[in-house]
């Protein structure tokens, strides 16, 4: 038995016979009306500016043959980077869940972002803190051990023993 559907969230697509409903999604107008009223009541270079700013986000974003989703991803990365309170600030590895990749994927388009627009994210390390980590890490002992933590450390101490 289906569930029933909210007819604020349905919509229907007379080109699939099968199944004519379709979902859609709200969208709260009266913000867009609010933003709309923020924008006008700028001065029109400050507006020039802004229009050509997310121009350049949007296009470093979207650049390329690529799907949207990897776009969607970069923008998400530079959302939560800049202003995370948007994102309810939640955590890199609960967005890169929803979004359906791994929190490494994420940070890393995080990093290209800050690296080619010169700009440090407050949740992230600097660049010189980035590389200063990967310095120490050259030729130290594997921590990266995950399930296997507990083995590793009962056999090396079994080793140290031994000897």
């Amino acid at each position: 038995m289906r569930e029933a559907i909210e007819i604020s969230h349905v919509g229907f697509d007379a080109d699939n016979l099968e199944n004519h409903a379709v979902c859609v999604t709200n969208f709260d107008f009266d913000a867009v009306d609010e933003a709309l009223g923020f924008i006008h009541q700028a001065p029109p270079p400050v507006r020039e500016q802004a229009a050509e700013l997310f121009r350049a986000l949007a296009s470093w974003c979207f650049r390329g043959n690529r799907p949207l989703r990897c776009g969607m991803v970069k923008f998400v990365a530079i959302v939560a980077g800049l202003r995370p309170e948007i994102l309810q600030d939640r955590s890199g590895q609960d967005l890169s869940t929803e979004l359906g990749i791994t929190k490494q994927a994420l940070t890393h388009q995080s990093l290209r972002f800050a690296d080619a627009w010169g700009f440090h994210f407050a949740r992230s390390r600097s660049k010189e803190g980035r590389e200063r980590m990967a310095a120490a890490r050259r030729g130290g002992p594997n921590r990266n051990l995950g399930a296997n933590k507990k083995k590793a450390q009962n056999e090396a101490t079994r080793s140290h023993h031994a000897a």
